[in-house]
């Protein structure tokens, strides 16, 4: 092949395997138009994998995920809403942490503080329990049609976008990936391909370097403003084991932040505290959050939804976010939240 390709110039599964295997990294049209014919079903399955496995071997350039992301978002389900602020708390996953759902917590607790939340999520892959399967627990319907997700948005100000329902054209590359059974470009993707177009996102990554890769991917799509976290302990959420790495990601702008259980005015909690085996146990801590049991799940819980709060401007300061959180679960708010989400 030719030392250089143009961004124009299409690319063949064989040539960007080719490519890939070369060291070289694709355009977002390129990667785009491959990820469009996987979407589609008419790409050739063993190429598909020889083709995921080169970009993971190359490590997926930013150029590729962007391409990825628009090919995927042409595909989903939309979910119709009239929020002009809308956030998803959806991560990347993969951190092995075993904690409970926090992010489906905080996503809860803070549509109850009157945020608009799309909660994007899916079953468990590389964790012990998923979004989905937490808050089916809790007695959320996660299956419901995209007229139903929609009408939750509106009428509750939250709602869960379940992957595997709104994601249709994903059943394409379902076989491909169990095959491979390694993490690949699909695996970032979730939290860049929101259905209800989340313009704010409280988004955790595994690793500090998918945390990079991931805040410039969103500075190129159309997200107005976002956190992306990895914390010092290996979590993908708000931390207070320690420090909290935030990369803030706004239209033309980046900025970094450190943040440790002071600045949330909340004493530390070590991670171990905060494990739960399986979803039933999750969604047990979950409701007992809301019930208003102190301790370390409900400290980490406000943690997490004080920067959700900071991140829509709802607050100033992430103490502030803390307190108001607190209130949404101590007068009831929270509770209420979740009893109307699975109703």
């Amino acid at each position: 092949m030719p030392d250089s390709v143009s961004a124009d110039s299409p690319l063949s599964f064989s040539g960007a395997i080719e490519w890939a295997q070369s060291g070289k990294d694709l355009s977002a049209e390129q990667t785009g138009s491959l990820i469009d014919l996987m979407l589609q079903g008419t790409a050739n399955e063993d190429e598909v994998g020889q083709f995921l496995l080169a970009l993971r071997e190359k490590g997926e350039a930013v150029s590729e995920l962007v391409g990825a992301a628009r090919a995927m978002r042409q595909h989903m389900t939309r979910i119709d809403h009239d929020h002009e602020v809308l956030l998803d708390t959806c991560g990347t996953g993969g951190s092995g942490s075993g904690t409970f759902n926090i992010s489906t917590a905080v996503a809860i607790l803070a549509s109850a503080c009157g945020i608009a939340v799309a909660k994007h999520g899916n079953r468990k892959a590389t964790s012990r329990t998923g979004s989905a399967d937490v808050l089916e627990c809790l007695g959320v319907k996660i299956e419901s049609e995209p007229e139903q997700v929609s009408k939750r948005l509106n009428d509750i100000g939250v709602c869960f976008c379940f992957a595997a329902k709104l994601h249709p054209a994903m059943r394409h590359v379902v076989s491909v990936r169990r095959k491979l059974a390694v993490p690949t470009l699909f695996n970032l993707l979730g939290p860049l391909c929101n259905p209800a177009g989340a313009t704010h996102q409280l988004l955790g990554t595994s690793s500090p370097e998918s945390q990079s890769k991931i805040a410039a991917t969103l500075a190129q799509l159309d997200t107005q403003r976002s956190y992306v976290l990895h914390a010092e302990d290996g979590q993908d959420e708000v931390s207070l084991d320690g420090s909290t790495h935030c990369m803030e990601v706004a239209p033309g702008t980046q900025s970094d932040h450190t943040w440790t259980p002071s600045d949330f005015g909340l004493t530390p909690v070590h991670q171990t505290a905060l494990a739960a085996a399986d979803p039933p146990e999750s969604a047990e801590i979950i409701r007992n959050i809301f019930a208003g049991s102190p301790g370390p799940h409900r400290d980490t819980v406000l943690a997490g939804c004080a920067a959700a709060l900071q991140l829509v401007g709802k607050v100033q300061t992430l103490p502030e976010g803390v307190q108001l959180a607190a209130e949404a679960i101590d007068s009831g708010a929270a509770n209420e939240q979740l009893r109307r989400l699975a109703e």
